[in-house]
């Protein structure tokens, strides 16, 4: 059935740089095969997921796995917790930010899946808590595309534990899970008698104005706020970046005095060689992006930076499988709103186009270039700093949109897909 062709997995980019990893099947048999003696699942569980094949993560778990334990998987991706089907013995495999939803909105299974599986990033402690809640088990792995799975921790209050042939000595780890003699960790660890927890990436250390600044370090802090529930940083064109999800009280105070007055309140230091480096470039979001595997999607972010127009003010949102909407505010201070009708400031009909494929990327989580945009209509002028409401609806083709507020459409069409 196999031959000696590698498999092909490429990493997610989210320092910004993807890159290529080669894994023989050998080695995802071994990581398999020990899988299945660590977890102990019987024949008759299905494996549901959300993660893609394509990536590590996905095929270890939901191909390699349940070929060697002899289970079947639902070939159908969860991409809603509304396409969960109703398996009474099944086992769930995830990501931490599909998850974080589930805890968000007290989803609850008609089922306990026998066990939840997350990898991709460490789950807070009150969404692992509530997970155990709603699953009979909870199994978070910490493992790389390069390395396979490395630990895991099976509670909230757990620290990390290797897997039993996994070996680890100064920042090296061996395992029969990758074909390289030894692969050198990218994260720094900190060892307890129980277990061990990660502090960080090594690799996300910039040279910012000839300081290094640690980004999970800014990150920490600013997630520390307490008007911010997530927090990315970059570094673009020697400037430190940060992309931000408010809260519902850092949305009211976005909203009631602006992002300038805002970013005075949230502005933190990334300390390092005893000076302080100020975040210069902020973005504000409605969700930090993800990729297939779950993972912040570090290209998107800086797509999003690079975007030369002023981002809306996120007021409120819902997102379902096929219908999502967004309220927004298009402040005054908008660099769109410049020369166009200078006494007399309204939303141009190319930039609410912009936006409208903008928020389809990330509402839907897809990339697309759409085949056309028909049916366009502007009925009524957008002013600046007054709540606009997009609604998009997907069919199988085509995502309808319309700006409104209340009964009153300002502008609608179609994006063919």
């Amino acid at each position: 059935m196999y031959n000696n062709e590698p498999f092909i997995f490429h990493t997610s980019g989210s320092s910004g740089k993807a890159k290529t990893v080669k894994k023989s099947y050998d080695a995802l048999l071994a990581e398999a095969n020990d899988m299945a003696e660590f977890f102990k699942f019987p024949p008759d569980v299905v494996f549901v997921s959300t993660v893609s094949t394509e990536h590590m993560y996905g095929t270890t778990f939901t191909v390699m796995l349940p070929e060697v334990l002899g289970c079947k998987v639902d070939a159908e991706r969860v991409f809603y917790p509304e396409d969960m089907k109703d398996y009474e013995k099944f086992v769930f495999v995830s990501t931490p930010s599909f998850l974080e939803k589930l805890a968000k909105y007290k989803f609850t299974f008609k089922h306990k899946p026998l066990m939840i599986i997350s990898a991709g990033a460490k789950l807070t402690d009150d969404v692992f808590e509530y997970l155990q809640g709603i699953s009979e088990g909870v199994t978070e792995i910490y493992g790389s595309t390069e390395a396979g799975v490395i630990a895991y921790r099976q509670s909230s209050k757990d620290n990390f534990k290797f897997f039993d042939n996994v070996m680890y000595e100064n920042g090296k780890i061996k395992s029969a899970y990758f074909d390289e003699p030894e692969l050198i960790l990218s994260d720094e660890l900190e060892f307890f008698e129980d277990g061990f927890r990660i502090k960080g990436r090594t690799d996300r250390i910039v040279k910012i104005q000839e300081k290094r600044i640690s980004l999970d370090a800014v990150e920490s802090l600013l997630n520390s706020n307490e008007l911010i529930d997530a927090s990315y940083c970059l570094k673009l064109d020697d400037k430190l970046c940060a992309a931000v999800v408010l809260n519902n009280r850092g949305r009211e105070i976005l909203r009631e005095k602006g992002k300038l007055e805002l970013i005075k309140i949230l502005q933190v230091y990334a300390k390092a060689d005893d000076a302080a480096v100020r975040c210069k470039k902020w973005r504000f979001l409605f969700n930090l992006p993800v990729n297939g595997r779950g993972k912040v999607n570090g290209q998107r972010i800086r797509e999003i930076f690079n975007t030369n127009l002023t981002y809306p003010y996120v007021i409120d949102y819902s997102l379902n499988t096929d219908s999502t909407w967004f309220d927004l505010i298009f402040p005054h201070e908008s660099n769109f709103f410049r020369g166009h009708f200078t006494n007399f400031p309204i939303l141009p009909g190319v930039v609410q186009l912009f936006f409208v494929k903008e928020f389809i990327k990330d509402g839907f989580n897809f990339d697309f270039v759409p085949k056309k945009i028909k049916k366009v209509k502007f009925s009524s002028i957008i002013k600046p700093d007054e709540k606009i409401r997009l609604c998009l609806d997907k069919s199988a083709n085509a995502i309808d949109y319309k700006f409104t507020n209340g009964e009153k459409v300002f502008s609608s069409g179609t994006f063919v897909l």
